[in-house]
């Protein structure tokens, strides 16, 4: 779950990031073709980007990250984690995530089958090279991959040249391939108020690079101006399709009539190289941060001085071999995070000494996960006596094989820390030991 949301994370941000260029630079030119791609590529970046990793920064000094586990919590009568609410948090916006996801998939699904409803219903008709299909009256005219769709009552009028010059424009330029990229991309980001105005804009587009076909095929402005007018009533039958008329019958007009853009207004692609440095930066710190050597050493030598002495279960390792706070692909306990945690459960047992001398408090231990996925160098931070923190190394030392961590398809040593806090009944007054 975790490496899903970071995915859609680092995907909404690659989509905010290009589309922002677009609209602040781009949205006002008359470079159809060209601002067609820019929205393409950047749902493509938004889609595939993410899957893979960047390094920008990956020498020099960069300072020890510790990451934590969830912290769990032990009394005499039962354990449990800290973070039970947490992880239902988590579970929930997972379910309503996963939940939009199916709603939109099926939505797209239901379009596509809409369409084939009205072939099947109406059949299809060939006239020259292209392909109609006669729709009952109330639809605007449209078009789906090769397919036109038209009223009946246009099938004779005086304005149908214009339209399918209109609809075929759409077919040529494959505009029903951008729409269906889209929609995967709005499945995907269903959350993101900013796929929606990609969409939007997209088809603007659409539509603007049609009525420019039109225009250069011989139809006068007035003309074709009328004929959008008078096709106004018409309703659209769903999102997938490239219809004649959408609703923006005003910006259509000041686009055929606007001047078109110079081409030195084609600098402002150049913002998009910022955009797309701090995207691949922004993903770079969420996959770089890693320990050295030299770094592993010092970690080592501070923890061995700060904890107290325990036995360590060792693993033979190279002096190559560094440690990772953070890789790319983190280490699995079998099962998941909710099988990890039932194990803490059913082998921690708070001690009797503990118990009897009023011991309570946390315990930080520390393990590693080699790359054949088995824990080791499990050794105590912080401890508080009583029998507490060999209990807690026991259980550590005693856990079965993860699923090893990689970073760059390589599996890596990964660094853990786990508090484990002792807790006893309210009742029963305690303090905690304090210790420096």
């Amino acid at each position: 779950m975790n490496e899903l949301f970071r995915y859609l994370i680092q995907s909404s941000v690659c989509l905010v990031a290009l589309y922002t260029v677009y609209l602040l630079f781009l949205s006002k030119d008359t470079f159809f073709t060209i601002n067609r791609i820019y929205l393409i590529l950047t749902a493509l970046f938004s889609l595939i980007i993410p899957l893979f990793s960047f390094r920008l920064l990956t020498s020099g000094t960069m300072t020890p990250v510790m990451i934590f586990l969830e912290p769990v919590l032990i009394t005499p009568e039962k354990i449990e984690t800290l973070t039970a609410s947490h992880l239902s948090w988590i579970e929930a916006i997972g379910i309503v995530y996963l939940t939009g996801v199916v709603i939109f998939s099926l939505r797209f699904l239901i379009q596509l089958l809409q369409l084939w409803l009205v072939i099947h219903k109406n059949g299809i008709t060939q006239r020259e090279s292209m392909r109609l299909v006669f729709v009952d009256k109330g639809y605007s005219p449209f078009s789906f991959f090769n397919m036109i769709y038209i009223k009946r009552e246009l099938s004779e009028d005086e304005q149908l040249e214009a339209i399918l010059q209109h609809e075929q424009v759409h077919i040529r330029q494959y505009h029903s391939i951008d729409l269906i990229l889209i929609e995967i991309l709005t499945i995907v980001q269903w959350f993101n108020p900013f796929v929606w105005l990609l969409q939007r804009s997209l088809k603007s587009l659409h539509e603007f690079l049609a009525d420019e076909g039109v225009m250069k095929f011989g139809f006068t402005m007035r003309e074709y101006q009328q004929l959008i007018f008078d096709q106004t009533l018409g309703k659209q039958i769903n999102n997938l399709t490239n219809n004649f008329n959408v609703s923006l019958i005003k910006k259509r007009m000041i686009m055929m009539t606007k001047s078109r853009s110079r081409k030195a207004a084609r600098m402002k692609f150049i913002f998009v190289l910022p955009a797309l440095f701090l995207t691949l930066a922004f993903f770079s710190s969420a996959s770089s941060i890693y320990l050295t050597p030299k770094e592993t050493k010092a970690q080592t030598e501070k923890s061995d001085t700060a904890a107290p002495q325990t036995k360590v279960k060792q693993h033979t390792t190279t002096k190559k071999d560094s440690i990772f706070p953070v890789v790319e692909k983190m280490p699995g306990f079998p099962g998941g995070d909710a099988e990890l945690y039932s194990y803490l459960n059913k082998n921690i047992k708070y001690p009797d000494k503990a118990k009897l001398e009023g011991i309570q408090g946390r315990v930080f231990v520390t393990f590693i996960v080699e790359k054949d996925g088995s824990v080791t160098n499990a050794r105590i931070l912080r401890g508080i006596g009583g029998g507490c923190d060999e209990e807690a190394l026991r259980v550590i030392e005693s856990m079965p094989n993860w699923t090893p961590g990689t970073q760059d398809g390589k599996p890596e040593r990964v660094s853990f820390n786990l508090p484990i806090k002792f807790m006893l009944n309210k009742e029963k007054p305690a303090t905690e030991p304090e210790k420096k």
